[in-house]
C-alpha cells in the first residue's frame, strides 16, 4: 500500500499518449510508457524509512542516554543504587571516576561511575 502511494505520488507525468508507429511500418517498436524512473521512488521510500529508524530507535536512545547523564550528575552519598551488574547499595564516597558502594555491613566496593545503572529503593527488613 504504501509503495503504491508513492508510485502514484511521484510517477513523473506522461501526457504524450502512446507512440505511433513510424510512416513505412519499419523500425523498431517503442516499449511500454513509464517503465524508467524509479530513482525518485527509491528516494522517497529511504527518506520515510530513515525517518522510522530516528524516531523509533535513535531518539529515545539519545532520551534515555541524557536521562543517564543527568542522573549520574546527581548522585550523592547516602543514594541507595543498583550496579549494571545487579548489586545493590548504598554510596559511601563518590570521586571523578569511581563510586565506593556498601553493600553490606563493613563490605565495600569501587565501581566505575558509568556503571551505576541507577537509583533504587531501600529494601525493606522483615524482622
Amino acid at each position: 500500500m504504501l509503495y503504491s502511494l508513492f508510485h502514484i505520488l511521484l510517477q513523473p507525468d506522461v501526457s504524450g499518449g502512446p507512440v505511433a508507429p513510424p510512416p513505412g511500418g519499419g523500425g523498431p517498436v517503442p516499449g511500454p510508457m513509464g517503465c524508467g524512473g524509479g530513482g525518485t521512488e527509491q528516494i522517497g521510500l529511504l527518506l520515510l524509512m530513515f525517518a522510522v529508524l530516528y524516531f523509533l530507535m535513535i531518539r529515545p536512545q539519545q532520551k534515555r542516554a541524557k536521562q543517564h547523564d543527568a542522573m549520574m550528575g546527581a548522585l550523592k552519598k547516602g543514594d541507595v543504587v543498583r550496579t549494571n551488574g545487579g548489586i545493590l547499595g548504598e554510596i559511601t564516597a563518590l570521586d571523578e571516576r569511581d563510586v565506593t558502594i556498601e553493600i553490606a555491613d563493613r563490605t565495600r566496593i569501587k565501581v566505575l561511575r558509568s556503571h551505576v545503572a541507577g537509583l533504587d529503593q531501600p529494601t525493606e527488613q522483615k524482622s
